[in-house]
């Protein structure tokens, strides 16, 4: 029995229309290669009856998820259910210092049904590790900015079993197996092939990581019935549907973020002077060029064009639109030539929608050709990370602002997946450069699994996850979630909800988000305010300045909303 009627967790609807920051960071080539690729019986169908006493959320087609402590407690059925000892019944979630704790669900109960999925049997839930293809050219270009394989690998294993130990799965132990890619990150063939391997040969029930950007690895699994998380890049929200219930993705889709920035430009950037561009440009009005990655199948070009549609209405216009491929060795000579037409065409600001490599060649290429336009980036493939930012050229970069998806920045060890790690185990994690790109993956799968039942499919996997509530509250965590909640025209299978303001403080001195000294850093608008669709306000860009800039959040900067419930340390060390 429950204790008598304890208060009520605060309203999983967003409380405010207008919050602080939240974090992860976006397009999953490169999520690849950081990684080095990351209760109650429920209902079994119709006619059939859940166990005794369980209590379920009707969500989906035939089958139910079981009940959150905060949906019992709503109901008042709180007090017949065991809940377990590690659930916190002041919150509703389990007892783990992360805004982002699941909600609680009844402890099992009796038999967990057995096989209910491909991948799944009553003792395992059997998940397959995507590695990037060995000697890979983005690979290799990533060299010095990733953990080593083993640290990875080492690191991997470590948070599933802190999840393992921590998350509801229903008498069941994850086993994680690694695959390694068969062709490079752009290769359709290649991705069609390794999907097909994977199913027929290891049949899991699910995929962390891909190939990265061709979408053929997601399709195939689809097809073939197998969950796939963060295993490709820009996947278009429409295909994400025709892929339901089997795709997820870990930043917000080209169509989410375009519905941001759209609004970013319309209302803060349209109809004014190019102020942050060079001297020669600066006093004109702003004439926008858009430069984005493509693949085959297109996937930017369909969305370019709704913006363009939409353009229409608000008086926006792209003067130039250029593409171009992840063909490494050829990026120098195509930024001269795309950098050489957005010159001639007087464009006075560029929106850069693509991987974090590109920059480097353009803002090269731009001073070559004695060019300062405005830099406008979107918040795609890390390109707003000051690791990055330091690797660009710095006279054009200080030219550079827009929105970021990401979180506000935080010392190391105060990153989300660092600190668990610490907390769980007593010390850091081996593969600290990018705990943070191998935690969320395994974070949303162990979520997914918990708020499913007991009964896993991929149907009940994702009514699991579009029953987590929206969670996140300032600078420093994202807000996520899953499903309808009003922030996208579609139902939403991607982690991030908002973005912030950033500019880039080419002179200021810090630690990067791996926790490098250099200069040049992501400055933060307006102390991380965060916002999510139909939030933008109406006023210039709030950005190259000095009131209410923050850099790194730390101290008395992080606000009580992105504080999580302290629940003392974990580990125990041996006596």
């Amino acid at each position: 029995m429950a204790p008598d009627a304890p208060t009520p967790p605060s309203d999983p609807e967003r409380p405010s229309r207008r919050r602080l920051a939240r974090r992860y960071g976006p397009l999953a080539v490169v999520l690849t290669v950081l990684l080095l690729a990351a209760v109650v019986a429920t209902v079994r169908g119709p006619g059939e009856q859940a166990a005794a006493g369980a209590k379920v959320a009707p969500t989906g087609e035939s089958q139910k998820v079981p009940l959150t402590y905060a949906q019992a407690l709503a109901d008042g059925s709180y007090a017949d259910v065991e809940w377990g000892d590690d659930c916190d019944l002041r919150t509703g979630r389990l007892k783990i210092p992360s805004v982002y704790s699941p909600p609680c669900v009844p402890r099992l109960d009796g038999d967990n049904g057995g096989s209910t999925s491909i991948g799944v049997t009553e003792d395992t839930i059997k998940i397959v590790v995507y590695r990037a293809a060995a000697g890979s050219d983005l690979l290799a270009a990533l060299q010095g900015m990733s953990d080593t394989p083993e640290d990875v690998a080492t690191t991997r294993t470590a948070y599933l079993a802190m999840l393992q130990e921590l998350y509801e799965t229903y008498g069941r132990t994850v086993e994680l197996v690694d695959f390694e890619g068969s062709g490079p990150a752009d290769d359709p063939v290649a991705g069609k092939a390794d999907a097909i391997k994977v199913a027929e040969e290891i049949k899991p029930f699910a995929s962390v990581g891909g190939p990265g950007i061709t979408s053929t690895y997601a399709e195939e699994l689809a097809a073939r019935g197998i969950v796939c998380i963060g295993c490709t890049a820009a996947v278009p929200d429409a295909l994400a549907q025709d892929l339901a219930p089997y795709f997820w993705g870990l930043t917000p889709s080209p169509e989410q973020f375009v519905q941001i920035v759209g609004e970013y430009v319309s209302r803060r950037l349209l109809g004014r002077k190019a102020e942050h561009a060079g001297p020669a440009l600066r006093d004109e009005d702003r004439v926008f060029g858009v430069i984005h990655f493509e693949q085959d199948p297109p996937v930017f070009t369909g969305v370019t064009e709704a913006a363009e549609a939409i353009g229409e209405t608000i008086g926006y216009e792209t003067k130039v639109t250029e593409t171009y491929t992840l063909d490494i060795p050829k990026m120098p000579e195509r930024a001269a030539a795309m950098i050489a037409k957005m010159k001639a065409e007087g464009v006075t600001t560029i929106m850069f929608l693509g991987d974090p490599l590109m920059p480097g060649a353009l803002t090269s290429a731009a001073t070559a050709q004695g060019y300062e336009p405005e830099w406008i980036v979107t918040g795609t493939v890390f390109t707003d990370t000051t690791v990055f930012g330091r690797t660009y050229d710095q006279s054009q970069w200080a030219h550079a602002f827009g929105l970021s998806n990401l979180a506000g920045r935080v010392p190391q060890e105060q990153q989300e997946a660092y600190r668990l790690h610490q907390w769980f185990y007593g010390e850091p994690p081996v593969a600290a450069r990018n705990s943070g790109v191998i935690y969320p993956p395994l974070f949303m799968l162990m979520m997914g699994i918990q708020l499913a039942g007991p009964d896993l499919t991929a149907t009940t996997f994702r009514d699991g996850l579009f029953n987590y509530p929206p969670s996140g509250g300032g600078p420093t965590t994202p807000q996520i979630s899953f499903g309808d909640h009003g922030y996208f025209p579609t139902p939403d299978y991607f982690l991030i909800d908002d973005a912030t303001e950033i500019w880039w403080d080419a002179d200021l001195s810090g630690p990067d988000e791996q926790g490098a000294n250099g200069t040049g850093m992501w400055s933060y608008a307006q102390r991380g305010m965060r916002y999510l669709p139909g939030e933008m306000p109406v006023a210039p860009p709030d950005v190259f300045g000095t009131k209410d800039v923050i850099s790194v959040f730390e101290g008395d900067l992080i606000t009580p909303e992105d504080t999580p419930p302290d629940y003392g340390e974990r580990y125990e060390p041996p006596r």
